[in-house]
């Protein structure tokens, strides 16, 4: 699921990182994580037949707009995977990182495989 999740993001966004980006990382980046998800095993110990997760998608840039236009091509690409059921979870959140410069928006997704 992990491959298939990133290759996803990164045919929108190029510069993809999982989880961190490096320091030198080239505007618009963006990262990717696991935040959570349900369970993968059955109340009779079994393996589940679906891998599900919860993921936060945050897009970095310089420019203030660039994180919001980008986030709806994002959407609409994930959405329309051919193997992944990905979902988004609540709406797009920005923010500024005063430590980076740099302004960011988040989106969270329930995907399955």
């Amino acid at each position: 699921m992990d491959e298939a999740l990133h290759a996803a993001i990164a045919a929108v966004i190029p510069n993809c990182f999982g989880t961190v980006a490096p320091a030198n990382a080239q505007t618009p980046y963006v990262i990717w994580q696991r935040v959570g998800g349900n369970s993968s095993d059955y109340m009779d110990n079994e393996d589940a037949q679906v891998e599900t997760a919860f993921v936060q998608v945050r897009i970095f840039s310089a420019d203030i707009l660039e994180p919001k236009r980008l986030m709806p091509q994002l959407v609409s690409t994930l959405r329309s995977h051919p193997e992944l059921l990905i979902r988004p979870s609540g709406g797009l959140r920005d923010d500024y990182d005063h430590d980076m410069n740099l302004f960011s928006g988040d989106q969270d997704f329930d995907v399955s495989f």
